[in-house]
């Protein structure tokens, strides 16, 4: 399942198989880390010598960067019902694991000058810019290292939809302009196993660029197909297209083939989006000075698109590409969970923010928004700011605010928080804005007329809350759920 910058996952959210059928996501997602945590827990216990046990292992879940504070409370809700202690359970942002990954990796042979240049650069507060390329999106931020050896993050992580899978749809559009619209949807109804190996042979055929004809096997289930339609199949269906010069089938073999240029070009739409995606952070003040891009990923890996970015950036920018670069966040998110403190300082994607009633301003505040509150006359929903978009943060860097029951025993304190993509948004319901959550906190009975202190912890890869008693200096309970349906935004 591929999450966009914008997507929000709740407890209700639902995933399609490739035949259509639905699942919770949370069920899908929960059963895939159950998996791995089982492959893992035997093989390290038919490796060691000692029983290995769960609460011997702290685990580092990595997720990208463009993800959203709701999805990572989702994949940790996931990986929680799934076995692993949450106290045991860090989440790590894929660009950041990749990032630490390159302080200490060795580069593949051609580039070992470089590599000694950049790991001296690096640390002397160079700025370099980390592409992390994977199957559904790519994920772009920008670091420096600083003088105490954390790495800071410049620029708020972006990216967008244009991974590995991109490339598939353009095979799979190449495919039903020759046989039909709907053709892959009958195939697998007819064969699931052959409609997963055309993609699996496509897979190979995607990591390198082609000098020569592209051969791939078209399953004998989807010949069968297009001829049912068509007298002559695929053949005959080609003699027709403007494509038949670049493309051909061979009935002998059932290969469908096609012409280096015309398979080459199946990347130029996605290897666009992705330079343009690049271009436009270089044009972001303060970023005149980064002059290195580190790729990592696995769609990082392939030569159609390492050649294009090298030929754009040829004299400009260094292009750096880690040996083993799909495995890049993998084994820095290792090193991240030891080094956890390793990141010092991020950027906040959004405006966070809680919704306020100040007095009302005539000829300033919108007459719609005026409401009467005791004796006084009001402003409805103003956000008041706590963190701006685009505001550099240090890790648990800490807000406070003050709240007091308004109500004789009332038993719980509520605080709507709201997130904004503006960097100074005016009210929670404009367009941009949106409820992030409902931070609660339990009064204790007897307290109610006491004054609570909630404190919002940024810089952290998750947001996080605590919550005291003022005078008391009694720690609360807190709870924020952001995986609530009705905090998702309208469609």
């Amino acid at each position: 399942m591929i999450l966009h910058e914008n997507h929000r996952l709740s407890r209700n959210s639902t995933i399609k198989d490739e035949t259509g059928k639905s699942l919770e996501a949370m069920t899908v997602f929960q059963m895939s880390i159950k998996h791995l945590l089982d492959q893992l827990m035997e093989t390290l216990n038919t490796q060691m010598v000692d029983p290995m046990f769960i609460k011997d292992v702290d685990f580092v879940l990595t997720v990208p960067a463009i993800w959203g504070d709701a999805s990572k409370m989702f994949m940790r809700e996931a990986a929680i019902s799934a076995g692993i202690p949450t106290d045991q359970l860090t989440i790590a942002l894929e660009p950041e694991a990749a990032s630490i990954y390159c302080q200490y990796l060795h580069f593949e042979k051609e580039d070992t000058d470089r590599t000694d240049e950049f790991l001296k650069e690096v640390s002397t507060k160079m700025k370099y810019m980390v592409v992390d390329l994977g199957g559904g999106t790519v994920d772009i931020t920008v670091h420096q290292k600083s003088s105490d050896g954390t790495l800071q993050e410049i620029l708020p992580a972006t990216g967008g939809p244009l991974g590995g899978t991109t490339i598939d749809k353009e095979f799979t559009s190449l495919i039903e302009e020759i046989a039909g619209k709907g053709i892959f949807e009958e195939l697998k109804k007819e064969s699931m196993e052959d409609y997963l190996d055309i993609f699996r042979q496509f897979e190979t055929k995607k990591r390198n660029e082609a000098t020569s004809k592209v051969r791939v096997t078209i399953p004998v289930t989807l010949d069968k197909l297009v001829k049912k339609k068509t007298k002559g199949g695929i053949s005959k269906l080609l003699e027709n297209m403007a494509i038949k010069s670049n493309v051909s089938y061979e009935s002998s073999s059932k290969k469908l083939v096609m012409s280096p240029d015309f398979f080459n070009d199946l990347f130029k739409k996605t290897t666009e989006g992705i330079m343009q995606h690049i271009d436009k952070i270089f044009k972001t003040d303060k970023l005149d000075d980064v002059n290195t891009i580190i790729m990592v990923g696995g769609f990082s890996e392939c030569k159609i698109i390492q050649k294009a970015l090298q030929s754009k950036y040829k004299g400009s920018k260094r292009l750096i590409i880690p040996d083993e670069a799909g495995l890049a966040v993998v084994k820095g998110a290792v090193y991240f969970g030891h080094l956890p403190d390793v990141i010092s300082r991020r950027v906040s994607r959004y405006t966070y923010g809680i919704q306020s009633w100040p007095e009302f301003c005539p000829g300033k505040d919108p007459e719609e928004k005026k409401i009467k509150v005791n004796n006084s006359f009001r402003c409805k929903d103003v956000m008041f700011p706590v963190i701006k978009r685009g505001e550099q943060i240090k890790v648990g860097h800490r807000k406070s605010q003050v709240f007091q029951a308004l109500k004789p025993n009332q038993t719980e304190l509520e605080c709507a928080i709201f997130v904004s993509d503006k960097e100074d948004p005016r009210f929670v319901d404009e367009e941009g804005c949106r409820q992030l959550g409902i931070l609660k906190v339990p009064i204790p009975a007897g307290t109610s007329c006491a004054e609570i202190e909630e404190t919002i912890i940024f810089g952290e890869t998750e947001i996080q809350f605590t919550a005291n008693q003022l005078g008391s200096g009694r720690i609360m309970s807190t709870s924020f759920d952001m995986l609530d349906p009705k905090n998702l935004p309208d469609p």
